[in-house]
């Protein structure tokens, strides 16, 4: 199974991370045979918001992939009127299984034409930006139009992941990749303390007094749905969630 991550200039490199991380960890942990591509218009570095990204492969290189990954970024405007990925994205949607697009990146799709009119889930700046192509936003974290899903940004682009390996696998396998990234997460921050605990450490230290723990951002706290559905449950079929394919 192909996974192709698109990369421009200007890409959100957390956002790619996002995307990319449970399919990594899908493949370590032999639960399903993927390959992660990065495409974009040539090889090499592309410089994005918050580090660098490898282009793997020229969109002329990826003629099939089943799966697409259309992370936002900056320079939105020039992104959306690229030529050649915009052919691209068309080329490739009728074979793709999935294709998913997070915050700005949704402005790329509904370029392509791939939203229709439908709304899409998005970055709360970019919604001047959809209405250009025929779409809107939304205010859901998480919109399913066809086969493409669309979302606020990378912390939803995470659970957007984890949805396609559920369609793609089945649901033990989309539960065991959440939770073998949830251990590592913990081990991770089990054994390098965050900078903000770092720094209340030496303040304390220097007799500063305590300072108050920062209030949780609740915009990175996953969708409870998540946190449901993942797990084997009894059917309820009055209510629905972005997990249930519509009819």
């Amino acid at each position: 199974m192909q996974i192709a991550l698109v990369v421009f200039p200007g890409v959100s490199i957390n956002e790619c991370e996002a995307f990319s991380l449970a399919f990594r960890q899908l493949s370590a942990a032999g639960l399903g045979d993927c390959e992660l591509v990065s495409v974009g218009a040539e090889r090499g570095e592309v410089v994005g918001v918050g580090g660098r990204r490898h282009v793997d492969a020229t969109f002329g290189e990826i003629l099939s992939p089943d799966v697409v990954l259309v992370p936002g970024g900056l320079g939105v405007d020039r992104t959306a009127r690229d030529d050649d990925l915009i052919a691209w994205l068309r080329a490739v949607e009728p074979s793709s299984q999935w294709i998913a697009a997070s915050s700005t990146g949704t402005v790329v799709v509904a370029a392509a034409g791939l939203l229709g009119d439908h709304p899409a889930a998005t970055h709360w700046l970019a919604g001047d930006k959809l209405a250009e192509f025929g779409s809107a936003a939304s205010a859901e974290r998480i919109v399913e139009v066809g086969h493409v899903l669309t979302c606020h940004g990378h912390i939803s682009a995470m659970d957007v992941a984890l949805l396609m390996i559920l369609r793609l696998f089945n649901r033990a396998t989309a539960a065991q990749v959440r939770r073998e990234l949830l251990n590592a997460q913990h081990g991770v921050a089990g054994s390098a303390p965050s900078l903000p605990a770092r720094l209340r450490k030496w303040w304390t230290e220097r007799g500063g007094g305590r300072i108050p723990a920062r209030p949780p951002n609740t915009e990175l706290i996953s969708s409870d749905w998540v946190e449901l559905e993942l797990e084997p449950q009894e059917p309820a079929p009055a209510t629905r969630s972005p997990w249930d394919r519509p009819s």
